[in-house]
């Protein structure tokens, strides 16, 4: 090296996400705090209930087949962001329940579709009004004003996780979590 010269040390790129990741007001550990305090809600106001066996992640399936009933499984993991082992322990918590039914498709057997039971139709009866109140304690102090920012903001994250989806990023990333937990 020439005198009088000093080397450029190169960036790792993952340095700048390392130390974001710390940070206790970086936007991706805020979203998961965000995600972890709307679950805790949940389970601390089912659990005052009393009467109720349900996690989130059931309640999750059950919004989305409150909205179209006997979607593939398949589908439902994809719109859950659930690998495929997941879905299918979550929903075999949710049959063992008597929540769910699992069928093979009529056409292609190699599907297989999930339809609500009427139990579970009740259930979402009763729990939607502890699912409003979970949401309304999140957003307690919020003005309208800026919770429509945070929609508007959130959305511009849908193109990417579509691109994701496409680009089957997301199955990478469990990929390279799985390795990360057998290393």
């Amino acid at each position: 090296m020439a005198k009088g010269k000093k080397s450029k040390k190169r960036a790792d790129p993952a340095d700048g996400i390392l130390q974001e990741a710390r940070s206790d007001d970086a936007p991706a550990w805020l979203i998961q705090r965000t995600a972890r305090l709307l679950r805790v809600l949940f389970l601390r106001l089912v659990q005052e209930k009393g009467d109720v066996d349900i996690t989130p992640e059931m309640w999750t399936v059950l919004s989305r087949l409150v909205a179209r009933d006997g979607q593939y499984q398949s589908e439902l993991a994809a719109a859950t962001y659930r690998d495929r082992p997941n879905m299918s322990r979550i929903l075999a918590g949710m049959e063992s329940r008597d929540l769910v039914r699992r069928r093979p498709d009529k056409d292609d057997r190699r599907k297989t579709r999930v339809h609500m039971t009427p139990e579970a139709r009740e259930l979402v009866t009763s729990i939607a009004p502890l699912a409003a109140k979970t949401r309304d304690q999140l957003y307690e102090g919020l003005k309208k004003k800026e919770l429509k920012a945070l929609r508007r903001t959130q959305k511009k994250f849908r193109p990417r996780m579509k691109k994701s989806e496409r680009d089957n990023l997301y199955q990478g990333w469990l990929e390279a979590v799985a390795r990360v937990r057998t290393s």
